[in-house]
């Protein structure tokens, strides 16, 4: 399997976005897919996971994928 190098400036983007949003994995693929992953999240008192907590976001390119992220941390990362 041949491996292709990240198009010139993902890794910045990336570390942009992490900045942005810490706490989320900011993946690339070689199709030119943006994602991001969290853990879940638990409640303080119970333990019990948050089902309403997103952990995974995915867009066609990085601007997408911020916006997304904003949106589903309610702008604040």
């Amino acid at each position: 399997m041949t491996q292709t190098r990240p198009a010139a400036g993902t890794d910045e983007i990336k570390a942009a976005l992490r900045r942005d949003f810490p706490g989320w994995s900011i993946i690339t693929t070689n199709r030119d897919r943006w994602w991001a992953t969290r853990n879940p999240e638990r409640d303080p008192v119970t333990g019990r996971l948050v089902d309403h907590f997103v952990t995974a976001v995915e867009a066609d390119t990085s601007d997408e994928l911020h916006a997304k992220l904003a949106e589903v941390t309610d702008g604040t990362p």
